[in-house]
């Protein structure tokens, strides 16, 4: 038995993985499968830790984690300045989560900390795409206690970790090369995103833009649709094969006026400064738990639990994922008053920070669409009686989108998934616009840390696009300057001396400093050395390079020749010698270029 799975994997290694249509076939198709039991067992470990803990404690009348979809309930907001008992227990269980949770993180695999999908980035990027295979298991149960306990925070971060985990597990089992392993943890990427928000297309389509600020990892869409395509059909077996939000047919959707354009306009704007704001609120919450908050770090969630409890006894809202009031708002646009809607933008953005910024376990992607869809809100509420012909459904939907697209740098795959979880593909156009400017605006304020640039910045592929060393080392920083020449006159067996006597296998000819060619050892060895003169055997069209052309260029065209040397000539004067370049001039100037780097770095290095 011991051996029977090893063979296994080396015999599907031989059978299956040999060629690449019907290895990404198998692989996808298993981390599908992967990625949509995972995105299951997300969803129902929340389910289970909201049980033990929030309504264990007294939260059961307060409606927080909430499917939208999956449940028909209307739920009246909570919001009150009279603190009920029940509330009052909200600050207990939102700590004892945040300190279960830190507990798990920081003493089994710290790497789990705040939102899966960045670790997962930085997994292919700086790692080989290679993740722990506790990560998973880790990052499933703290996120599920940090929400289910009332922590805002997202399940698609744990759902990407577990499908993008597996992913790098089966790589190494069936010893798949590093490229290999990267696409699989980019397949996973998508495919648990994908399931969770039933949204395969931009699932599939995320995992090759979210990877880059400017960019797509092309190699994993395939292998991404595959496995999002499986994860999808598995948990939508469960939940239904449906949006994740319910539009009501109440409020048409759709672009039907040019002047709606200047509503499109300003929501990507407003999105777009949104965005800026959360991102640095993020960022400087993570700042102030990792620099100013004393003490062990596993306690740490546990106090950003805690002040996300004592702001939610005032605005429940702020809780959990938040779907369920962005549910609430598609079916009644004026659900919220402004007033709150614009608090809840701001609160949203704090509670999120608190709870993953603090060290806690959980998505930043569900909050993000929440936020957005307050900011969609609060702007319909105003716009809408200027602009009749518009709803602030679809207001909603637009800023909802706009605002992840932007500070996700994956544009086009949330507006794909956005469409998906709203049904609203007659809004291309306004989520084009709106979606593309918030993009700018936020510039280069992502919400992904571990993103980079471009494949050319990533160290996955540093290879493909690592400018070469002789490409920066010119000719005449290389040539030897005290070559062997000889006039054309000179008898061949006094050449034939001095050839020796250099031990090189050829003279530059030349006649005063006008280049006449080069004479070999071999066309002297053919010819009668008692009675040849240099002229009579010289080769008259040797291969020449000026001194302002690069090594590399030197060694592509020694590589294409007998000759052993080049003879350098002058700028602009092919007659003019002034040096030779050979393969050992070419390599004395790499090994001098290596040490001078090396020492830069170090100095660097020591600065």
């Amino acid at each position: 038995m011991n051996g029977f799975f090893p063979d296994l994997a080396r015999s599907i290694r031989k059978q299956i993985l040999t060629g690449e249509i019907k290895k990404w076939l198998f692989l996808g198709v298993f981390i599908g499968i992967i990625a949509g039991v995972g995105a299951l067992v997300i969803y129902y470990s929340i389910e289970l830790f909201t049980y033990l803990l929030a309504q264990n404690v007294g939260m059961e009348s307060i409606p927080y984690l909430g499917n939208p979809g999956f449940s028909s309930t209307t739920l009246l907001p909570q919001t009150s300045f009279f603190i009920s008992p029940s509330k009052l227990l909200i600050p207990v269980s939102t700590t004892i989560g945040g300190l279960a949770s830190g507990y798990l993180v920081y003493r089994f695999a710290p790497e789990t900390e705040g939102h899966g999908t960045d670790a997962a980035i930085d997994a292919f990027h700086n790692k080989a795409g290679r993740v722990r295979r506790r990560v998973p298991i880790i990052k499933t149960v703290a996120s599920a206690i940090t929400i289910g306990s009332g922590g805002s925070a997202g399940r698609e971060g744990p759902t990407a970790q577990i499908a993008a985990g597996f992913g790098s597990y089966i790589a190494d089992v069936f010893r798949l090369s590093d490229k290999d392993r990267r696409t699989a943890v980019a397949a996973g990427i998508g495919a648990g995103i994908g399931s969770i928000f039933l949204a395969p297309l931009g699932g599939a389509l995320l995992s090759t833009e979210i990877l880059y600020r400017r960019d797509f990892e092309v190699e994993a869409f395939i292998p991404s649709i595959i496995a999002s395509v499986v994860g999808y059909s598995i948990f939508g077996y469960i939940f239904g094969y449906r949006p994740l939000f319910y539009i009501p047919g109440t409020y048409p959707l759709g672009f039907g006026h040019p002047s709606s354009l200047i509503v499109y306009i300003l929501v990507g704007l407003l999105a777009g400064i949104a965005g800026i704001l959360f991102v640095k609120t993020f960022y400087g919450m993570a700042k102030f738990f990792n620099g100013k908050v004393r003490g062990p770090r596993m306690l740490k969630p546990a106090i950003g639990g805690l002040a996300v409890g004592i702001m939610a006894m005032y605005f429940p809202e702020v809780l959990g994922l938040g779907y369920v009031w962005t549910q609430e708002i598609f079916l009644d646009p004026y659900y919220f008053p402004l007033w709150m809607l614009i608090a809840l933008i701001f609160l949203k953005m704090i509670a999120t920070s608190l709870t993953v910024g603090s060290g806690g376990s959980g998505g930043v992607f569900a909050p993000g669409m929440v936020i957005g869809g307050f900011v969609g809100a609060s702007i319909g509420v105003v716009i809408q009686p200027f602009f009749p012909f518009l709803s602030v459904l679809e207001i909603t939907i637009v800023g909802m989108i706009a605002f992840f697209g932007g500070i996700s740098k994956a544009p086009l795959s949330v507006i794909i998934m956005g469409t998906e979880m709203t049904q609203s593909y007659t809004l291309f156009l306004p989520l084009m616009v709106a979606t593309i400017i918030s993009y700018f605006v936020t510039g280069d304020n992502g919400i992904y840390r571990s993103q980079v640039l471009s494949r050319a910045y990533s160290p996955a592929h540093k290879y493909e696009y690592e400018k070469p060393i002789l490409d920066d080392l010119l000719v005449r920083d290389a040539m030897k300057k005290d070559y062997l020449w000889v006039e054309p006159s000179t008898r061949l067996s006094d050449v034939m001396l001095r050839i020796r006597e250099s031990k090189t296998k050829n003279a530059v000819v030349k006649s005063g400093n006008l280049l006449m060619g080069i004479v070999s050892m071999d066309s002297i060895m053919a010819a009668d050395p008692g009675k040849a003169s240099v002229a009579d055997v010289l080769d008259p069209h040797p291969l020449t390079i000026g001194e302002g052309e690069s090594v590399h260029q030197a060694l592509e065209k020694l590589v294409k020749s007998d000759q052993g040397k080049l003879v350098v000539v002058k700028e602009g004067d092919p007659q003019s010698v002034v040096g030779t370049i050979g393969l050992a001039e070419i390599a004395d100037a790499y090994n001098m270029e290596i040490r001078r780097i090396r020492e830069q770095q170090l100095m660097q290095g020591g600065t």
